[in-house]
């Protein structure tokens, strides 16, 4: 029974590090998310997504890296595409680039997981859009959906600017992404607490074979692009190499089954495929340059700063519990606020 409670009251604490860690980036984050979505909206990403093939489909891939919308949230979005005139390749496009990352998800990358990862995941989101839109294009052609392009209504209820920007930064995205926030820093204290260090390394030493399985275990589940970062943190604690981590960052967020079968649908069998195929290949090719570019034993530096506060002296400083405080209060206030 000690054990059981040793390893809880372990747990949550390092739960509340993980959280106050991730509190000024994700806060950040929302505001700037929020600031963002008074001009990068669905209206506009409609407009952009008719014309040219090549452009619309560069147009579609680069405007999803930004938007924080997860992947099961960017199937009603794909699907407004497809009936407002856009073609195939730029819908795949979309699909594909817009959940694996979002400006939330950067800023936190950044803070927990260093500039390498920052950069990698917009960068990978970018190209694997942009090659799964032309692929659909190529292999299973770029028929237009009808009925044919309608008018979008942006008329604005008359709030001014900055409530809602407040209103999208802190109180729908925190609504969405919130709780699956939280589980990613319990899930990634847990992992801390009960798996030895080096524990994935020393039972899996070939990183492709953790590649292989960490994509294998992120194409089915969903989990949205901000709360993959904790729980990669997780991993990499238990000895996960940072190309195999990558790979989780782009197939975990990047796809669901509910994504899969939206694109079965809109698109067809065989365009489905293709997107598979693809999220996969680059999946891979991200993990790998990852590995070149960062050392053996490289730890990232949230899982350093975690330790130093759960094994310092004299216990959490109040800085700590005043940034996870913070976060946890906003999460709170948008999921109860009406």
């Amino acid at each position: 029974m000690q054990t059981i409670w040793h390893w809880m009251i372990a747990t949550l604490t390092r739960t509340w590090v993980v959280l106050s860690e991730m509190s000024p980036w994700v806060l950040g984050g929302f505001a700037v998310a929020g600031v963002v979505s008074l001009w990068l909206n669905a209206g506009v990403v409609r407009r952009h997504f008719r014309g040219k093939r090549f452009v619309s489909i560069l147009k579609a891939a680069a405007l999803g890296v930004p938007l924080p919308v997860c992947s099961c949230g960017v199937i009603p979005l794909g699907a407004s595409l497809r009936q407002h005139g856009a073609g195939k390749g730029a819908t795949a496009a979309f699909l594909m680039s817009t959940p694996q990352t979002g400006l939330d998800s950067i800023a936190v990358t950044y803070g927990l997981m260093g500039g390498v990862f920052a950069i990698m995941r917009p960068l990978a989101a970018l190209v694997s859009g942009l090659a799964c839109g032309w692929a659909v294009d190529a292999f299973d052609g770029p028929n237009a959906a009808e009925p044919p392009p309608a008018e979008v209504n942006e008329e604005e209820n008359g709030r001014p600017w900055w409530s809602r920007a407040f209103h999208n930064g802190f109180v729908v995205l925190p609504r969405s992404v919130g709780g699956a926030l939280v589980m990613g820093a319990v899930i990634s204290a847990a992992i801390m607490t009960l798996v030895p260090d080096h524990f994935i390394a020393e039972h899996i030493s070939n990183r492709l074979a953790q590649m292989a399985l960490t994509l294998a275990f992120g194409v089915p589940v969903y989990i949205c692009s901000t709360a993959a970062v904790p729980f990669a943190l997780g991993l990499l604690a238990a000895g996960l190499s940072p190309g195999a981590a990558m790979v989780f960052l782009i197939g975990g967020p990047g796809v669901s089954a509910s994504t899969l079968l939206a694109v079965w649908r809109l698109m067809g069998l065989r365009s489905m495929v293709v997107y598979l195929v693809v999220l996969a290949a680059f999946a891979f090719g991200f993990g790998l340059l990852v590995d070149a570019l960062l050392p053996a034993g490289w730890l990232p530096p949230g899982i350093r700063v975690v330790a130093d506060h759960v094994h310092g002296e004299g216990g959490l400083s109040w800085m700590v519990h005043l940034k996870a405080a913070l976060l946890v209060l906003v999460m709170a206030g948008a999921k109860l606020r009406k």
